[in-house]
């Protein structure tokens, strides 16, 4: 026999092996949580609503505790009847109630598990309406896998694009670091992604290239500003130079002149005038030497600018070098993570679309007895009573082999 004719017959087994019904509502029998309305006619004192404790016993104004268990509504008047009969009151006519019955309890492959009020004449289907029906159908939850697995998916590639991104970063930040050619050849291609790579490669290339001639441009005109310096440094020594040269040249007049001076064949004015001209020419010495320390000012500022320039290129290439290893390592944190997920939305795809046709169930009533709690199987249309506890499960197929599981879906 093959597994869906073994399975299908279980159910079939599982639904009509003693399927269990309601009583009929005379010959319900109380039980511990049902509230009961009593009525004893011309006696208002001693009527009104009680609730059977766990004993079994309700409470009755002169007659106490009186057990009502296994009985029926119909027996406990009786009971009453009797009891207040033997001294209490002459022919007491009693009328017994059930106001409140026990909840029924839903739970398993429905779309809202829980406590219900029991409702006369409910049904097991009637009870799963009331829960909202079964659980998410099959084709919407199979649908929903499969969500769930793209989305998964896509993480999973999002993660490894970004992945490859920063490496091939790194590898470019690393060669501008060390001041060579990026070496791509190490960058590892993930399945079905050569073109993206290719694509990484070639847009790190051209940055790269990119980034390292505006450096060299920067560098390069500032240093073209090292030539006119050096030209106007020589033009003013050159300049110093020759007011050197005449200062000495007046010094030697100056000699000249104080010794015809002092033999009186030299006039004052004369020596006035050399005094003023070697005046003159020490002040232009004194400015061409200030001429001379600004232009090795401005050399050194330039010699600031250039190391400046390259300084601030090592600084940003070492902070995104920084961020591309930092994102790297959180990337490699979160990739095992999300191809396991991605691994088992697989797998709950797998299993879904592995089943065919609508799902199948079995149906569970648990219910309360003076011996005990008992399970059976039961069919849709069989009654429920007060307190039952409905249990509805899922059936999956077991491996080949095997025999048909039931699990309740949660």
């Amino acid at each position: 026999m093959g597994q869906r004719t073994w399975l299908a017959a279980f159910c079939v087994i599982a639904l009509q092996a003693s399927p269990l019904k309601a009583a009929e509502p005379t010959a319900y029998r109380v039980a511990p949580g049902d509230r009961i309305g009593i009525t004893v006619f011309g006696q208002a004192d001693m009527s009104g609503e009680t609730m059977i404790d766990a004993s079994y016993s309700i409470a009755v104004p002169l007659l106490g505790a009186v057990s009502v268990r296994g009985l029926t509504l119909k027996e406990i008047e009786q009971r009453l009847t009797k009891n207040l009969a033997d001294g209490y009151l002459q022919k007491p006519v009693v009328s017994v109630r059930l106001t409140e019955p026990r909840p029924i309890y839903i739970v398993g492959d429905v779309r809202t598990a829980g406590v219900y009020p029991y409702r006369y004449g409910v049904s097991v289907l009637g009870a799963v309406a009331l829960a909202g029906g079964f659980a998410v159908p099959e084709e919407q939850a199979r649908a929903a896998l499969r969500t769930d697995f793209v989305q998964a998916d896509e993480r999973v590639k999002s993660l490894e694009a970004t992945r490859l991104t920063l490496a091939a970063r790194r590898i470019r930040l690393e060669a501008q670091r060390d001041g060579r050619n990026p070496d791509f050849d190490s960058l590892e291609s993930g399945r079905g992604s050569d073109e993206f790579v290719a694509q990484l490669k070639a847009g790190e290339a051209q940055l790269h290239a990119f980034q390292t001639s505006a450096l060299q441009q920067q560098v390069e005109m500032l240093q073209q500003q090292e030539p006119r310096l050096l030209e106007n440094k020589r033009f003013v020594q050159e300049q110093l130079n020759a007011e050197k040269r005449q200062l000495e040249l007046i010094q030697q007049h100056l000699v000249d002149y104080n010794a015809l001076l002092s033999s009186g064949l030299a006039r004052r004015y004369t020596g006035i005038e050399l005094q003023r001209e070697e005046a003159r020419n020490r002040g232009n010495i004194a400015r061409f030497n200030a001429e001379m320390s600004n232009i090795a000012l401005a050399q050194g500022e330039l010699s600031l600018r250039v190391r400046e320039a390259r300084e601030a290129f090592q600084r940003r290439v070492w902070t995104e070098m920084q961020d591309a290893v930092q994102r790297l390592a959180e990337l490699d944190a979160a990739l095992p993570a999300a191809r396991l997920t991605r691994e088992l939305r697989l797998r709950q795809v797998g299993f879904a679309e592995g089943t065919s046709g609508p799902p199948r169930r079995s149906l569970f009533v648990t219910r309360q007895t003076e011996q005990g709690s008992e399970t059976s199987p039961i069919a849709e249309g069989a009654l429920l009573e007060p307190g039952d506890i409905l249990r509805v499960e899922r059936q999956r197929e077991a491996e080949s082999g095997q025999p048909p599981t039931a699990a309740a879906m949660r």
